[in-house]
């Protein structure tokens, strides 16, 4: 039987919560009264939620305790007060918070996958959204001179047009080989909800070892998606890193996210700039880099030079690869 990861749930809710952020890998669900010993023992890992612990419990004849077994837990389940014994006779190995928790569940999945997943989120602070863009295309470009299939989801809009880059830049590809970049453009008049976001965020997910998503930072659905992603790039000038809604958008996407890089890009960058951000989030700041190459840009012939720039998409993909999940074991 193939690698598959069992969700034990009679919630429908719960189903498509779990179906985000198994990527990569086969989602199994089956109701508590539908369990079979087979599927218990043939899992690589079983989700089992708060609700359906009990009547697992309650089973004539009790299942035996197995590795790799999670009890999923509602936010409101806390109160629960045999909670942590269901787990405990279980033997599940980690209790598991969603959606506030999803980045451990993920980390956990990813031990039992081969080729891991990634979701990639660019988040540009400001209104324009140029800077955004510009590292979107500089990534894909980067992915494919790697030889990556990768896939895109363009969810914002700048003056910068994003189809336009990607076909008219030019990059020399790696030893390794040309790669691709499926590319998903949301229309402008009619711009997808947040589900629709999320479900075609999973849909390229299951294609692609990585998924970059082009997001505006200030729609009120976008915290929420980040709760599917695994990294976010936020992208900033030299002359609005310090600004405060810059700051907002780095702070908001380390309370939903396990990983935020900040990519500084200007001709004006002086080494004041990157201790002027790191002083005003305070400890534990998320890593940076810098790019002189690639200056805000306010007309073609800057954005030009920054997506022909291949020391630029290399090292913006080496921020990528660092943060990537690597296939292991679970204890």
């Amino acid at each position: 039987m193939s690698c598959f990861v069992l969700l034990i749930t009679d919630l429908t809710a719960v189903h498509h919560e779990i179906a985000s952020h198994t990527r990569g890998i086969r989602l199994v669900t089956r109701e508590p009264h539908q369990l079979t010993r087979q599927d218990w023992d043939s899992a690589a890992m079983v989700l089992v939620d708060a609700q359906a612990a009990p009547m697992l419990r309650a089973r004539p004849q009790p299942l035996p305790h197995r590795d790799a077994l999670i009890q999923l837990v509602d936010p409101e389940d806390h109160a629960e007060p045999d909670m942590y014994r269901h787990a405990l006779d279980l033997g599940a190995s980690h209790l598991i918070t969603i959606p506030d928790a999803a980045g451990a569940l993920r980390k956990q999945i990813s031990q039992v996958v081969d080729s891991p997943r990634m979701v990639v989120a660019i988040l540009d602070p400001a209104p324009t959204g140029e800077v955004g863009t510009i590292t979107t295309a500089c990534l894909a470009l980067a992915s494919a001179a790697a030889g990556e299939h990768l896939g895109l989801l363009d969810a914002r809009h700048s003056s910068v047009d994003l189809h336009a880059a990607l076909t008219c830049a030019r990059f020399d590809p790696l030893p390794a080989g040309r790669g691709s970049v499926h590319v998903l453009f949301a229309p402008d008049e009619h711009p997808p909800t947040g589900e629709e976001i999320r479900q075609t965020m999973t849909d390229l997910a299951r294609q692609h070892a990585v998924t970059l998503v082009h997001l505006d930072p200030h729609q009120p659905h976008t915290r929420a998606l980040l709760d599917g992603v695994d990294l976010v790039i936020v992208p900033v000038s030299s002359q609005t890193a310090t600004e405060p809604h810059a700051r907002d958008v780095v702070s908001a996407a380390r309370r939903h996210t396990p990983h935020v890089h900040v990519h500084i890009t200007g001709a004006d960058l002086h080494g004041d700039v990157a201790e002027a951000i790191a002083a005003s989030a305070g400890a534990g700041y998320p890593s940076m880099s810098a790019s002189t190459r690639g200056a805000v840009p306010t007309d073609s012939s800057h954005w030009s030079a920054a997506l022909t720039d291949g020391s630029h998409h290399r090292q913006l993909w080496k921020v990528i690869t660092r943060h990537r999940p690597r296939a292991g074991r679970t204890t």
